[in-house]
């Protein structure tokens, strides 16, 4: 193929993958397979990688993410991003006044809604006209991002900040891919800056959520938290793999096109090929902005038909704007705040609970990490008392400016977890002082007095850092979190250790580490006071036996729970049964040449990259250079190879859909490189070879999956559950199809081989039958089982599941 060949074809391929990248992430309407469209983009990178010309800044292959950043540059914003005024009327119905729920939740929405009224009253009489046209739309409650065209390319990306500087985030920004990298646009303007909103669609964040749990790291509190962290990452490769989307709804500076209307302004950046709000709606005046406001944004003030339920992100509120545009400078603005344009948040969305911020406590964690924990005046959220709420990190306190005896607004994140939403200032008592964090611990673990330092913590967050305590072995707080990670249920399920029997076998003396369970004498636990000495509380004979019993179980439970129940840093539940079900033993994931590939594989790829022959980034400067780096990397490419294809052939790997940098080979491995190198690390450390020493000591030798079940039809399958099965949780199906030596993933995709669909299944079954990947009922899914030896053929239910009163599947 000649160069001129492979420049049209590239651009036909270019402009074909950036038609179903908006098909995908914009329209939500796909129009090819993803083996089509993997397919493409190789076809892509192959011509890329025989003429490396051909790559532009506005590849979609440019996607993936450059190199880690040494820090965000700062950049002036030449249109200030100001925020929006809320509309905030100054009474409402209590409970006591009006203890009808509905009824009460429809007064506080009138009376703010005649504040809406009065706004436009005022914009009439300064404007003298009669009449104003608005448009209506969602608040997207994510990131406020702000993006930059020159002559219809992708140039800058920053976000808000404080409204007239905001950091470059463009790298990161770049490997969104509902955000084009080229407008659609035939004679694009010389510049066009467009503002919207960074965020994660509610089924994304779950899934990111689950992912980060199954790997041992700790959740996001919400959607907008793991944005906002993500957009933080100095790495844009890692931005690359979180499932990031961006919507937009307004312009900034422009050079070469005017909008009269913000109607205008919407349509246009639709037609430009940009994201924007799937509902939105041009209102002839106040009036029949609120006829469209009851049916289609409260509807009769039932939840599930609101429009929060037809959006596939959080929304925290309506943005209402005086549509044209040219009477915009006519509107006096107030100080951070445009005049044209105000929030309202529907009162029963957020049910507005103002409470007192008395005091703020710190926990510690499992691995030593504090956490800062608001102690607020009892008050009433969205169905149940709150006097304490999660404030995250201390970074996410100085990002609220949240000070002791601060007014709070409260809410329930995701209809679950109390947080402090905002300060309300205007109430804040004089003479409050920043939260410091070290200051307020005095420089010491609240826990156990030892010394604290800020570190990085594995919250999926990369950058992200934290105070923790250095006191790993001595801190009786970590101790107790050890322990009850260790007993919990997906772990070694031993039922009445946790909460303040943790505490209490910790505070006694009878269990310094986890595998002194083992050891506890069942007289010495029956005796544990529960209690205090003025009014003991034992813990009592029946329950001590129960205990023993549990112990004795876990003797026998496989590798992978016990992996999991260890508390290695970055090795969730998924993570453990995927590396027990490739050894036999602690002793050989110890020593696992598996994993030591994994973390070799990541060393080449670095030292490939820092020596390549071809870097644009970093070329040699000599044509001797040049020789020697190409020697070297071609050693480095051979060593990845058959490493790669030892893990390969070994099951542990597969093949990647196409190669790194410069061709350099790549393969996807079972285990990340991050999780292997923990898990070595582990057990080459004091700590860890003390749990191998304990553990033969006390003849415990749990064995791997793969040494259960060799063959059979589950065997190196991948099956996704959805939905309710009747015979077991979803914990218990997931530990018979790994007995079966079978993989669980959490979503579904092209390398799944069964989804078990129980009742009410979710997405995943709609996704299964798009892409043709087999679906199992219950029956089926049994029949499998049992032809994998793992369960009778009689198999309903003759045991009691460890935790409770829910049945168990008899197994061989």
């Amino acid at each position: 193929m000649t160069l001129d060949q492979a420049r049209k074809r590239h651009a036909e391929l270019v402009r074909e993958i950036r038609m179903h990248d908006h098909a995908y992430y914009v329209e939500a309407r796909p129009k090819i397979s993803d083996r089509e469209y993997d397919r493409l983009f190789q076809e892509l990178l192959d011509l890329e990688r025989q003429f490396p010309e051909l790559v532009t800044p506005d590849s979609p292959s440019q996607r993936v993410g450059g190199q880690p950043l040494e820090g965000f540059r700062r950049i002036r914003h030449r249109v200030p991003m100001l925020s929006l005024e809320k509309v905030r009327p100054a009474d409402h119905p209590t409970r006591a006044e009006e203890p009808d729920d509905a009824l009460r939740k429809q007064r506080q929405d009138q009376n703010t809604l005649n504040e809406l009224r009065s706004w436009d009253l005022n914009l009439r009489k300064q404007l003298r006209l009669d009449r104003l046209e608005y448009v209506m739309e969602p608040k997207v409650d994510g990131v406020s991002i702000s993006v930059h065209y020159e002559k219809g390319r992708f140039v800058l990306g920053v976000t808000r900040g404080d409204g007239t500087t905001g950091d470059d985030i463009t790298a990161n920004l770049r490997t969104i891919r509902s955000i084009p990298l080229a407008l659609q646009i035939q004679d694009p303007p010389a510049h066009l800056e467009v503002r919207g909103e960074a965020y994660m669609a509610l089924k994304d964040f779950e899934a990111l959520n689950r992912q980060l749990e199954s790997a041992g790291e700790e959740p996001f509190p919400n959607a907008r938290n793991a944005t906002a962290g993500t957009l933080k990452l100095l790495d844009p490769r890692l931005v690359a793999q979180r499932p990031l989307r961006a919507v937009f709804y307004g312009i900034g500076h422009c050079e070469g096109i005017e909008f009269r209307t913000h109607a205008e302004v919407l349509q246009s950046l639709r037609r430009f090929g940009l994201p924007t709000q799937p509902e939105w709606w041009l209102c002839r005046d106040m009036d029949h902005l609120l006829e469209i406001y009851r049916r289609e944004v409260v509807a009769d003030y039932r939840e599930e038909k609101d429009l929060r339920a037809r959006l596939p992100y959080e929304i925290d509120g309506v943005v209402i704007k005086v549509n044209d545009m040219t009477l915009w400078p006519r509107i006096p603005a107030k100080a951070r705040a445009p005049g044209y344009a105000i929030v309202h948040k529907p009162i029963h969305w957020i049910e507005p609970a103002e409470t007192v911020l008395k005091a703020i406590t710190v926990q510690v964690g499992r691995t030593g990490v504090l956490t800062p924990v608001a102690e607020l005046e009892p008050v009433f959220v969205q169905g149940s008392t709150i006097s304490r709420a999660t404030l995250h990190n201390e970074d996410e306190i100085r990002r609220k400016d949240i000070r002791i005896g601060d007014t709070v607004v409260i809410r329930k994140a995701g209809m679950v977890i109390p947080e402090v939403v905002e300060v309300v200032k205007s109430k804040r008592p004089a003479g409050t002082r920043p939260f410091d964090l070290f200051e307020h611990v005095g420089g010491r673990c609240p826990a156990c007095g030892g010394p604290i330092a800020r570190e990085p913590v594995s919250t999926g967050e990369g950058q992200e850092v934290a105070w923790r305590c250095q006191n790993v072995a001595g801190c009786p707080a970590q101790k107790v979190r050890r322990l009850e990670f260790f007993t919990q249920r997906k772990a070694l399920d031993i039922e009445g250790i946790g909460g303040i029997v943790a505490e209490k076998l910790i505070e006694s003396g009878l269990v310094d580490e986890p595998l002194d369970l083992f050891e506890l004498k069942t007289e010495d636990l029956a005796r544990l006071n529960l209690g205090t000495e003025e009014a003991p509380r034992v813990f009592g004979e029946k329950n001590a036996r129960k205990v023993r019993e549990a112990l004795e179980r876990a003797r026998t439970l496989p590798l992978g729970r016990w992996l999991f129940a260890l508390g290695i840093p970055n090795v969730g539940e998924v993570t453990a049964h995927d590396i027990a079900s490739f050894h036999e033993d602690l002793e050989s994931v110890a020593r696992s040449p598996l994993l030591q590939g994994v973390v070799r594989l990541e060393e080449l790829a670095r030292e490939a990259e820092a020596v390549n022959p071809h870097s644009r980034k970093n070329p040699p400067r000599t044509e001797a250079e040049r020789r020697r780096r190409t020697e070297q990397y071609e050693a480095l490419r051979q060593e990845a190879e058959r490493i790669g294809r030892e893990l390969i052939e070994a099951g542990f790997a597969r093949p990647a859909a196409r190669s790194g940098e410069g061709g350099f080979p790549a393969c996807v491995t079972k285990v990340g490189p991050v999780a292997a190198r923990s898990v070595l690390e582990f057990f080459a450390s004091p700590a860890g070879k003390r749990v191998l020493q304990r553990l033969k000591t006390l003849k415990i030798h749990p064995r791997g999956a793969r040494t259960a079940v060799s063959g059979g039809p589950l065997a190196g399958k991948t099956l996704v559950l959805t939905g309710t099965l009747s015979s077991w949780t979803r914990e218990e199906a997931s530990e018979l199809i790994r007995q079966a030596g079978g993989h669980v993933a959490g979503s579904v995709s092209k390398n799944t081989d069964y989804v078990v669909a129980g009742e009410s299944p979710g997405s995943k079954l709609d996704k299964a039958r798009a892409l043709g990947v087999p679906v199992l009922d219950e029956a089926a899914f049994r029949k499998l089982l049992v032809e994998a030896g793992v369960l009778k053929d009689s198999a309903q239910t003759t045991g009691q599941r460890y935790g409770g009163g829910s049945a168990q599947p008899e197994l061989f």
